[in-house]
């Protein structure tokens, strides 16, 4: 089991993980915040893929 937690890109498609994932500031708005962009192509649109391995989870 891989504890990595996978990305895609909406845009291009791309898959990544949050080790490969760059944080941008927004210096020229000003606003001062965080936002995360895929690190092929520069897009805004992340999704987070599931994994594929089912959760096992005890009954009480």
């Amino acid at each position: 089991m891989s504890s990595d937690i996978l990305y895609r890109c909406w845009k291009c498609g791309r898959f990544f993980s949050k080790r490969d994932i760059e944080a941008f500031e927004a210096k020229e708005l000003g606003e001062g915040f965080v936002f995360i962009r895929c690190p092929a192509c520069g897009s805004k649109i992340i999704i987070k893929v599931r994994k594929e391995e089912p959760k096992i989870v005890k009954a009480a």
